[in-house]
């Protein structure tokens, strides 16, 4: 008993250097600490709960074998979130494509010239139910460039504010307004490119 209250008052920064030494207790007490949060972003980005069951216990795994590169650069929050991100885009590579039988409308719409954008005053993964709508998605935004993407990840996945983006990427908040911006635009762009890909016209749906 006294070495459960032991670990488990132990701060992040010292579990990790013990998991690091091979400590297996030390990181059950992370895992402890962060398993909901790893749970709900697999979640978030699935809406299946077998595949979650499992990618939440992959993301564990990854995070033990790959502890060795975690410096401290960021919260391990971040850092364990950005694995569980990871391994949804790999999950999301690796499932055979099934045809998709939602419209762009629900993810975009037209703006006064005609032209068809994100919607920018929701979560573009408002309404999304199911993996096969977010795998659009998701894989729209892997040909974004590096910053647009991890921008639009953070706000959409970890929920950050402008702020908190800034000071993640080390830039300013226009920066960051500026990549969500161009970033919305080229996505919209891709979210055409891959829904004609699955055999939906962008502009008239199914």
């Amino acid at each position: 008993m006294a070495g459960e209250v032991e670990y488990t008052s132990l701060d992040d920064g010292v579990l990790i250097e013990r998991s690091k030494e091979g400590d297996q207790s030390a990181f059950g007490v992370l895992v402890g600490r962060y398993r909901d949060r790893v749970y709900g972003q697999i979640y978030k980005m699935l809406q299946h709960q077998e595949d979650v069951l499992d990618l939440s216990q992959d993301v564990w795994v990854k995070a033990w074998t790959r502890l060795y590169q975690f410096q401290g650069d960021s919260p391990f929050t971040t850092w364990i979130t950005r694995i569980a991100i990871n391994v949804c885009y790999d999950h999301l590579r690796k499932k055979q494509r099934r045809p998709v039988e939602e419209s762009i409308d629900e993810l975009t719409e037209k703006n006064g010239e005609g032209e068809w954008t994100p919607k920018v005053d929701a979560d573009p993964l408002k309404g999304i139910a199911d993996s096969e709508k977010t795998e659009v998605l998701l894989e729209a935004m892997e040909n974004l460039s590096k910053e647009q993407k991890l921008a639009l990840e953070y706000m959409y996945f970890e929920q950050m504010e402008y702020k908190e983006i800034a000071e993640r990427m080390n830039c300013s908040t226009g920066t960051v307004m500026s990549r969500l911006f161009y970033g919305k635009k080229n996505l919209s762009k891709q979210l055409e490119i891959v829904l004609e890909k699955h055999g939906i016209d962008p502009k008239n749906g199914l």
